[in-house]
């Protein structure tokens, strides 16, 4: 039974919510093959004292459930040359199929088993645990990724968001299976799942796939997840840490807007503008096309419920890094002060919308897009809307926007050498 549903765009996209509490994000293509993936609104901010639970079920759910072994459920799927895959991130976890139209249902009977009926047998629990160490030990020959971890376990410490997704290689070795299986009771909720569909087959035989495999498993489990709201810190950080790399790496950064806040998109187009993908990314012609000081630099604002991170990297001699930031410090000045100029915040509009309508073509990537609309927002933004809301960003937006994110007494420092 269905106890809501409505109609995003005529024909195209359904949202809809099963008895269970289980949310449905349907969207038709024209493709030939279908994009299945669950969207689960937990990660690492809910492992509470098990760091890294979240990710080591990620990793260890595909192990084996009451009916079906690794390879029988691993050759369901790659036997007729479907792709599986997944990721744990902060406030989600999402696993994912991709499949040809035909073999639609194996994929939601996979997604299905895993989510209900998973049992970590012993012996792949100690075998994922050590591949997990084994990433955790990569991260960590990698500064260029680590760095931002920790730049984060600082901005947020003392909360639940401070935590690696990985966890510890220490909180790991003593994870035991009754721990694994304490936090997969917790938090595979149904109340706390959007299944999303992508792909060529009709809607309506996806609806009843939905509901065969996702919407008869009530929870006996009602304890709701208690998530601690963050409070910003008062004071910001300026850090050196001695990692003996080659180069030195540097992120700067503040907090930024929550998820559902109005000035999200406004938020993501001023990132966009310093240091996106594209050559004329602020940061990128000031420091290396114009200066030459670094190879690279990014700019990115992650969104989560109650906060957000904008955060600047790049990399550099040590002996440049000075300069680096007083380019960097002059130019959030400037915005600041002035926004921008209108031409030139329109030019960046058209840029950063033409790179979304790219986007929409990946259709792995528009189905899990579409999931997390459906969670936070109970509906999908068509491209003419989310367009419609980039457009709308007006320059007072965008200095509102920049003196949360770049004024100077914001912004907190980590820096390896």
């Amino acid at each position: 039974m269905y106890i809501c549903e409505k109609n995003i765009v005529k024909n195209k996209e359904t949202t809809l919510t099963l008895a269970n509490g289980t949310k449905l994000c349907l969207s038709a293509a024209d493709s030939s093959a279908s994009y299945v993936g669950l969207y689960l609104a937990s990660g690492s901010r809910n492992d509470g004292e098990t760091l890294g639970v979240s990710h080591l079920i990620e990793h260890a759910i595909f192990k084996g459930t009451d009916k079906y072994s690794y390879s029988e459920l691993m050759n369901m799927v790659e036997s007729v040359g479907g792709e599986m895959n997944a990721y744990t991130a902060k406030e989600e976890t999402c696993f994912q199929i991709a499949i040809a139209n035909n073999h639609v249902e194996r994929a939601f009977s996979v997604l299905s088993e895993i989510f209900h009926n998973s049992v970590f047998p012993e012996e792949e629990l100690k075998k994922e645990k050590t591949v997990v160490i084994d990433e955790i030990e990569s991260y960590e020959d990698s500064p260029a990724e680590i760095i931002y971890d920790d730049f984060e376990e600082l901005l947020f410490a003392g909360h639940s968001l401070a935590s690696n997704i990985l966890g510890t290689k220490s909180s790991v070795r003593k994870m035991k299976r009754s721990d694994v299986l304490a936090a997969y009771r917790k938090l595979y909720r149904n109340e706390r799942l959007v299944v999303s569909y992508v792909g060529g087959v009709d809607l309506e035989k996806i609806k009843s796939f939905a509901q065969t495999y996702f919407g008869q498993t009530t929870d006996t489990q009602q304890e709701k997840l208690a998530e601690k709201p963050f409070v910003p810190r008062g004071t910001n950080f300026n850090i050196v840490k001695n990692k003996k790399t080659h180069q030195a790496h540097c992120v700067l950064g503040s907090y930024a807007p929550a998820i559902s806040s109005d000035l999200k998109f406004a938020s993501s187009l001023l990132t966009n503008i310093l240091g996106g993908p594209s050559f004329n990314a602020l940061l990128n012609l000031k420091l290396r096309e114009e200066q030459g000081l670094t190879y690279n630099i990014e700019a990115n604002y992650t969104a989560y419920s109650d906060t957000g991170v904008f955060a600047v990297y790049f990399g550099t001699d040590y002996a440049k890094v000075p300069q680096c930031q007083k380019i960097i410090a002059n130019l959030f000045a400037d915005i600041v002060a002035n926004g921008l100029p209108e031409e030139q915040l329109a030019t960046y509009k058209q840029q950063i919308l033409g790179q979304l309508a790219i986007s929409d073509d990946n259709y792995m990537s528009l189905m899990l897009n579409n999931a997390k609309s459906c969670w936070w927002f109970n509906h999908i933004d068509s491209f003419e809307e989310v367009s419609r809301k980039i457009n709308a960003v007006t320059n007072e937006m965008i200095k509102k926007v920049a003196a949360m994110m770049l004024s100077p007494e914001k912004i907190n420092v980590l820096i390896y050498k």
